[in-house]
């Protein structure tokens, strides 16, 4: 009365040979002689990658779950996070855009306080100019007086 059920076993995709039935030996990848790479910790930033560069991974995670040809219903979300992404990867780029204008506008200001100083300063100089000329009209005008009025009296 032993009705045992067979182990369930967890296959694996070889990429070279197709799904495969675990095994005890190791699987070397190409280039795997590399030491491995410390984790990183929460101090450190994470890298910066390009809008196209984050466009380009969810493209090809969606393309890795197509090529399995698994018909199950429940790889879908993987769409959704391709779908995600790539909306991310335009906000990252409308942001550089954001940016990238910021930066003209702040160019487009400091040109105009420029401007607006040298307007000031220019004015300035002119109202000194008239009121000097005012004052040299003041002093003509008290000479003019002052000598029509001596003649008249005279």
């Amino acid at each position: 009365m032993s009705n045992q059920s067979p182990k369930l076993v967890m296959m694996r995709f070889d990429p070279r040979g197709g799904w495969v039935k675990p095994s005890d030996e190791k699987v070397q990848v190409e280039g795997d002689d590399a030491p491995p790479r410390a984790e990183p910790t929460v101090a450190q930033e994470p890298a910066k990658i390009s809008a196209k560069a984050i466009t380009e991974l969810g493209e090809s995670i969606v393309d890795v779950f197509n090529s399995l040809k698994l018909e199950d219903p429940r790889l879908q979300a993987w769409e959704q996070v391709n779908s995600t992404i790539r909306r991310m990867s335009d906000k990252l780029t409308e942001q550089k855009l954001l940016e990238d204008r910021l930066v003209s506008v702040k160019a487009e200001i400091t040109g105009l306080r420029s401007l607006a100083t040298e307007l000031v300063d220019s004015a300035y100089q002119n109202e000194v100019e008239v009121h000097a000329t005012s004052k040299v009209r003041v002093q003509v005008a008290e000479s003019l007086n002052k000598q029509i009025t001596a003649a008249l009296k005279g």
